[in-house]
């Protein structure tokens, strides 16, 4: 299901608007969905990447402050 909204916008913006979507074939509607479900995946794309490397940090080892010397780095 889909709403309508009412956007207001500087004159020009919306001239380079309507050209951005006649060369991408689309209507500005189409256009302006399509930029804004890009920002959002990207948006929980980013969430999700920083709560993984958010919790990879909380249950990595500690090394007492101290950074291991490369030889302990790479110990077989």
């Amino acid at each position: 299901m889909t709403k309508n909204i009412t956007l207001r916008m500087d004159e020009q913006l919306l001239k380079d608007v309507k050209h951005i979507a006649v060369e991408h074939d689309m209507s500005v509607s189409a256009w302006i969905t399509q930029v804004v479900e890009k920002a959002t995946k990207r948006d929980f794309r980013y969430e999700e990447a920083k709560a993984f490397v958010m919790k990879a940090m909380e249950e990595a080892p500690a090394y007492g402050g101290k950074m291991p010397t490369r030889d302990e780095m790479h110990e077989r």
